[in-house]
């Protein structure tokens, strides 16, 4: 295989692209990496700290924060502030996972 300027890839070539998924076709989110559809852009670097619940208002959400806010939750085991989010505008994202 080569790349686009004819350069030969090392082994298999390229690793395939992955797809984000709608958070709805993921069965376990706790954890995982997500992006957050918003009206202008996407947010990245976002962590799902929850599974999908229904809020006050019936709603489908799921608990959210920051990867930093995560990680400092994982190493100090004290929780940060996480923001509920609607489901629908959440897909799980598997850049440089391994989950499939």
């Amino acid at each position: 295989m080569k790349d686009a300027a004819g350069k030969p890839l090392p082994y298999f070539g390229a690793p395939p692209a992955r797809e984000p998924l709608r958070a709805w076709d993921v069965p376990a989110l706790r954890g995982k990496r997500v992006i957050l559809s918003r009206p202008f852009r996407f947010i990245y670097d976002v962590r799902a700290v929850s599974q999908i619940y229904e809020d006050a208002e019936g709603h489908s959400v799921i608990d959210v924060m920051t990867e930093e806010d995560y990680y400092r939750w994982m190493f100090t085991g004290v929780r940060p502030e996480s923001q509920p989010y609607p489901v629908h505008l959440v897909w799980v994202d598997f850049r440089g996972s391994t989950y499939g």
